[in-house]
C-alpha cells in the first residue's frame, strides 16, 4: 500500500513536470520565488532559500539608509496659515495668467461678473447670467459672431465693459471648461477687458463675499463686435499652413481617430483640482512644442479644448482653436453603413461576458442611395443624436459625421448589395477598425471594447459584463483612413442578477 502511494505521488509529480514547463526564472533571468521548478524541486527549493535571504538584507539596507537620510534632514517649514478645505486656492499666477485671472478680492465694483451657468441655483451677488451653450448652434457648431455678441448685447453687455467670468456646468461635471469657453468666445469677439474668477462660488463665499439666488438683470445693451479670426483655426489652415496639432481629448478617444500628425496632451493635463495649473507645470506639459510655430488645439466641438488653448495662449503660444467635428464634416464620407448588429447572450447575468457582433456593408453611389432611399423610405432606421452636445465629451455621438441636413445617422436599409469582389471586400472591410461604447442606463460609460475583424464584413469583440443589473445601451464608432462614423444606441444589452 506504501508503494502505491509513493507510485501515484511520483506520477503525479511527474505529470505535472511534462505539463508545465521549468517556471524558475522569469523572462529577464531573475529568480522567482512562486514558480517551482517541478523538473529539479530540490534545487529550485535550495535557490528559493538563497533568494529569500538576499531580499531580507536588502530590505535591511534599505531601512538603514531611509533611516540616516531622515535624521540628516531639516523638518520643512510650516506655513503660518494653512487652508486645505475643497476648492481653495493656493497657486500664485505670475505672468500673462496674472492678467487673465481674478481672485475673489480682486473682483471690484467696476467689474460686471458674468455667470455662464446653465442651471445655477446659487449666483454671485450683482452677477449676470448667460448660458456658455448659447454660443453653440445645432449639434456643437459655433454660432455667428453676430449672433453671439446678439446674446451678449440681451444681457446688457458691451465690448467696454470690464467683465469677470464665473460659473460652471454642475450638469457636465463641473470645472472650469465653460467659463474658459467663453473667456475665448469673449476673445474671438475683441474683448479686451475680460477676466476668469480663479475658483469657484464656494471660494467666492469662503472670501466673505456675498451670493445671491437670482442673478441680476441689466438694461439692453449694443455689443459691437470686432472679430479676432486668428483665434481660430479653419480647416485650410490646419490642411496647409504646417502648424502643429494637439488632440485635446482622452487618451482612449484620440486612440480612436485622429488628425494626421496630432500629439495627444488630454485636456486634464493641465488641470488640478479643476483650475488651470501653475505656469511652471504647464512649461512641462507643453515641452514637447516650439514656440515659433503656430499650434491648432482641437475637441470634439472646442470646449474643453479651450482649457489647452488658454493655457497656451498665456503660456507665450500662438494658439488656436479648432474642432475634430468640423474636421470630418471635411472628409470623404465614411464609405460604410452598420448592417446588423447583436449580442449573445442577452440577456446576460452580471459577472458574465457577452459577446458582441457587428456586420457592416460599403455604401454605394449617391445615386444608387436616393433611388433606394424613394423607393423603400419606410424601411429605412435612422438615429437621432441624443446627449449633451457641448459637454458629451468621450461619447459616440462626437465622432459622428452626420448629415448636415437631417442631423441623422442612417445605420440600415433594405435591398443594397456591394459591387465589389469578395477578395476587394475582404481587404477593405480588413481596414475598418471598430469600438463598441457600452454605456450604463444613467447615460455614462460603462465600458469599451474593441470589435476585432473576424472574415467577410464581421467584427466581433466581448463585454465582461462586471455592473450592476439593468439595461445597457452599446453604440458603435468606426474609423477608416482617419474618418469616422458613429453608430449610436444601436443595441440594448439587458444584465441581469
Amino acid at each position: 500500500m506504501i508503494y502505491m502511494k509513493f507510485g501515484l505521488a511520483s506520477i503525479f509529480v511527474l505529470c505535472l513536470a511534462l505539463a508545465l514547463p521549468a517556471l524558475a526564472g522569469t523572462e529577464n533571468g531573475e529568480f522567482c520565488p512562486t514558480c517551482p521548478d517541478w523538473t529539479d524541486l530540490d534545487g529550485w527549493l535550495a535557490k528559493k532559500e538563497a533568494y529569500e535571504l538576499e531580499q531580507q538584507q536588502k530590505a535591511q539596507l534599505e531601512e538603514q539608509e531611509i533611516t540616516l537620510t531622515t535624521q540628516n534632514v531639516k523638518p520643512a517649514p510650516v506655513p503660518p496659515e494653512s487652508d486645505s478645505a475643497p476648492g481653495s486656492l493656493n497657486k500664485t499666477r505670475t505672468g500673462a495668467f496674472a492678467g487673465a485671472f481674478a481672485s475673489p478680492e480682486d473682483v471690484s465694483s467696476d467689474d460686471i461678473v458674468l455667470d455662464i451657468s446653465p442651471s445655477a441655483t446659487r449666483y454671485i451677488e450683482g452677477a449676470v447670467n448667460v448660458n456658455y451653450e448659447g454660443f453653440m448652434g445645432k449639434g456643437g457648431r459655433f454660432k455667428s459672431a453676430s449672433e453671439m455678441a446678439a446674446l451678449l448685447g440681451e444681457a446688457g453687455i458691451s465690448r467696454n465693459d470690464s467683465l469677470v467670468i464665473a460659473g460652471e456646468c454642475l450638469p457636465c461635471g463641473g470645472g472650469p471648461s465653460p467659463a474658459i469657453f467663453t473667456y475665448w468666445v469673449l476673445k474671438y469677439l475683441g474683448h479686451e477687458k475680460v477676466r476668469v474668477l480663479d475658483g469657484s462660488i464656494d471660494d467666492w463665499v469662503a472670501a466673505g463675499l456675498n451670493t445671491s439666488n437670482n442673478s441680476a438683470a441689466m438694461s439692453k445693451a449694443n455689443y459691437d463686435f470686432l472679430l479676432m479670426p486668428e483665434l481660430l483655426a479653419t480647416y485650410e489652415f490646419v490642411v496647409s499652413s504646417g502648424a502643429q496639432i494637439v488632440d485635446a481629448r482622452p487618451a482612449r478617444d484620440y486612440g480612436i481617430g485622429f488628425i494626421p500628425g496630432a500629439v495627444n496632451i488630454p485636456y486634464e493635463n493641465v488641470l488640478e483640482n479643476e483650475s488651470i495649473k501653475a505656469e511652471e507645470d504647464l512649461q512641462k506639459v507643453f515641452a514637447g512644442l516650439e514656440k515659433d510655430k503656430p499650434v491648432v488645439v482641437y475637441t470634439n466641438v472646442g470646449v474643453e479644448a479651450s482649457l489647452v488653448w488658454f493655457s497656451l495662449t498665456h503660456s507665450g503660444y500662438d494658439a488656436r482653436l479648432y474642432t475634430w467635428r468640423d474636421w470630418l464634416e471635411n472628409q470623404p464620407k465614411f464609405g460604410y453603413e452598420l448592417a446588423e448588429i447583436e449580442a449573445r447572450p442577452n440577456p446576460v447575468r452580471s459577472g458574465q461576458a457577452t459577446t458582441i457582433t457587428a456586420s457592416f456593408r460599403e455604401i454605394q453611389s449617391s445615386a444608387a442611395e436616393e433611388s433606394s432611399s424613394s423607393a423603400s423610405s419606410n424601411d429605412e432606421v435612422k438615429l437621432t443624436v441624443k446627449g449633451c452636445a457641448t459637454c458629451g465629451f468621450g461619447s459616440p455621438q462626437s465622432f459622428a459625421n452626420l448629415d448636415r441636413s437631417s442631423g441623422v445617422v442612417q445605420i440600415g436599409s433594405s435591398g443594397r448589395t456591394t459591387a465589389t469582389g469578395k477578395v476587394a471586400a475582404e481587404q477593405a472591410f480588413s481596414a475598418l477598425r471598430c469600438t463598441a461604447i457600452v454605456n450604463a442606463p444613467d447615460g455614462s460609460e460603462a465600458a469599451r471594447t474593441s470589435l476585432l475583424h473576424t472574415t467577410g464584413n464581421k467584427y466581433m469583440g466581448i463585454w465582461n459584463a462586471n455592473v450592476a443589473p439593468g439595461i445597457y445601451s452599446v453604440s458603435i464608432v468606426a474609423t477608416a483612413s482617419n474618418n469616422a462614423e458613429s453608430f449610436n444606441d444601436v443595441l440594448d444589452i439587458e444584465v441581469i442578477g
